[in-house]
């Protein structure tokens, strides 16, 4: 069915329901003041009808309009209980307190239709847990009501316990009392907790809700404690003005939050025209706003990460909310601000829907920033990384092949002074001098690898890949490489990064298989590196890991590490390459 329909069903039953409520009031052999209570019950049902229905059809994806809606029909089915008919008196007996509860969730939920806080939350289950079990039990411990005299009886009822239908009411009568007076409380903290611009909307329902609510605790309160019919009718009669007013405080809301909604955004227009630096833009959002605690934060393009002004990487916090800004259906910027102002979701994307052209330009200098901040890390990084590379190799010669030709050198001296003298001792001497060198030049022909293999120089990457994968313990797969080359640095960034991470394979991963493929899309070289094995890489563990990251953000790149625990690795790096 769809929301049109849905609609006309419930405006259409609400009026029937009130038609027949008023044809029962009026037929009553018992009920008092008949005028009185059609025009109560018909006035408030139908407020809350019409009202929900206008808000349901103006904002479908909010809450407040069926709330509205189930208030106005559990208002009227209540008047079932002033009905001659046994049934229909025993159902609006049992459902009279109903109304009060969604009213106290529609207050609370007010104004996106879902109540967040967990306080909030708790109140309104209460309510409905002592308006629903109250009323039950009570309806199943009397059969007559002293205060209905001449009513029908209560088909519900199992016991004729009056005492204890008493006793139970006057503990769920002075329960709801509490309960409502903590929901006051909660609108009161929520209008002290808004911006003077959200102020203006939330006026009109936050005054009449807390008012009704003060003065319903007072009707239950004063219901238990005084015999004065008098004072028992005068306050009653203006808890139910007041949540008469509840509706059409709702109506009022609305054109207030839509006066102050243009006037913010017509604000913030202003505003931008007058920007002159980086900092106006945020300071404009925030006057139009009413939050000096706001602040911005920026998408990084092709990359899921956000930026402040300045480039930094950052995190919005969890107490704070956030509305993101699209522009063309992608995220370019996002809001932080007071979690209040998220109650009001339509101001914040006409905000930011006013701002976005703004933003873009921030975010482009924001961006600007993060790759400066990036270079000159990963220039600070690969300074020490060569440091530290070019110590390593000299370790390595020290302690490799530079012992072997010392080695070398003795054992040929030796062989020199026996050649004479002793010839079969001056060969074997000669032999092992010919093996030393033969392990020398293996480790020379590695170091040499290490720095910049001959192969990807003389027959490029898929010849210097296939070789890696040929050398590695684990048996690796080559998907086919594209055809033409790659620009040298482009190519010398990937076979490292598949040196790389075919070495952690090995060491680390108890892989039983691997693959490596290099593809060109859009204008990058996407290299990646896939392993079975036990998975858990991470970047900020080990140099290795980091020297890539270095060497691909050197060329604007990304290196991306994908590594659950038990599922693999997937090691991509994104490397920009020129068409040609």
């Amino acid at each position: 069915m769809t929301r049109g329909r849905v609609l006309w069903a419930a405006g259409t039953a609400g009026i029937a329901l009130g038609v027949v409520v008023a044809l029962l009031v009026a037929a009553s052999d018992w009920a008092d003041d008949k005028v009185i209570v059609i025009v109560q019950l018909l006035l408030i049902g139908w407020s809350f009808l019409g009202a929900g229905l206008f808000a349901w059809r103006r904002r479908p994806a909010n809450r407040v309009g069926p709330l509205m809606v189930a208030v106005g029909l559990t208002w009227l089915l209540s008047g079932f209980a002033c009905s001659d008919l046994p049934l229909l008196f025993a159902i609006g007996y049992l459902i009279g307190a109903i109304p009060f509860a969604v009213v106290v969730h529609l207050l609370l939920a007010y104004p996106t239709g879902r109540v967040r806080e967990p306080l909030s939350r708790a109140v309104v289950v209460l309510a409905y847990a002592v308006a629903g079990l109250g009323s039950l039990l009570v309806s199943l411990l009397r059969v007559h009501d002293s205060g209905a005299e001449g009513s029908p009886d209560n088909l519900f009822a199992l016991f004729d316990a009056p005492s204890a239908a008493n006793a139970v009411e006057a503990v769920a009568t002075l329960m709801g009392a509490v309960i409502v007076l903590v929901a006051g409380g909660l609108l009161v903290r929520r209008w002290l907790n808004a911006t003077s611009l959200q102020r203006k909307g939330l006026a009109p329902v936050l005054l009449t809700g807390t008012l009704f609510l003060a003065f319903l605790a007072i009707t239950l309160t004063v219901d238990q404690l005084s015999d004065s019919v008098a004072i028992e009718g005068g306050v009653g009669a203006l808890a139910a003005l007041l949540m008469l007013a509840v509706p059409y405080a709702y109506l009022g809301g609305v054109l207030g939050s839509g006066y102050s909604r243009a006037h913010a955004v017509g604000s913030l227009i202003d505003r931008i025209n007058q920007v002159a630096n980086r900092q106006s833009l945020r300071d404009a959002m925030a006057e139009s706003l009413g939050d000096p605690t706001l602040d911005l934060v920026f998408k990084r393009r092709e990359r899921d990460e956000w930026v402040d002004a300045e480039g930094r990487r950052c995190v919005a916090p969890g107490d704070r909310g956030v509305t993101e800004i699209l522009r063309d259906g992608e995220p370019i910027a996002a809001i932080i601000h007071r979690a209040s102002l998220a109650d009001d979701p339509e101001l914040m994307r006409s905000v930011g829907s006013a701002a976005a052209l703004a933003l873009e330009n921030d975010r482009l200098q924001a961006e600007l920033r993060a790759r400066v901040a990036e270079l000159q890390e990963s220039r600070a990084n690969i300074l020490a990384f060569g440091l530290a590379e070019r110590r390593r190799l000299e370790r390595d010669l020290h302690d490799g092949a530079q012992q072997r030709l010392v080695a070398l050198s003795l054992q040929v001296n030796l062989a020199r002074a026996k050649l004479e003298d002793d010839p079969a001792t001056a060969a074997s001497l000669l032999d092992s001098a010919r093996e030393e060198l033969r392990q020398a030049l293996g480790e020379l022909r590695e170091l040499a690898r290490g720095i910049h293999p001959a192969v990807l120089t003389d027959q490029g990457l898929e010849a210097a890949v296939s070789a890696l994968a040929e050398r590695s313990p684990v048996p690796v797969t080559v998907e086919p490489l594209p055809a033409e080359r790659l620009p040298a640095q482009v190519e010398a960034v990937a076979y490292f990064v598949v040196a790389e991470s075919l070495t952690n394979v090995v060491k680390y991963a108890g892989a039983d298989e691997a693959s490596v493929s290099v593809e060109r899309v859009n204008g990058h070289a996407i290299v990646e590196v896939r392993d079975d094995g036990v998975g858990g890489a991470d970047v900020g563990r080990g140099t290795g890991l980091r020297g890539l990251a270095d060497r691909v953000a050197a060329l604007d790149g990304k290196l991306e590490i994908v590594s659950p625990t038990g599922e693999g690795t997937l090691v991509r790096a994104a490397i920009p390459c020129a068409s040609s």
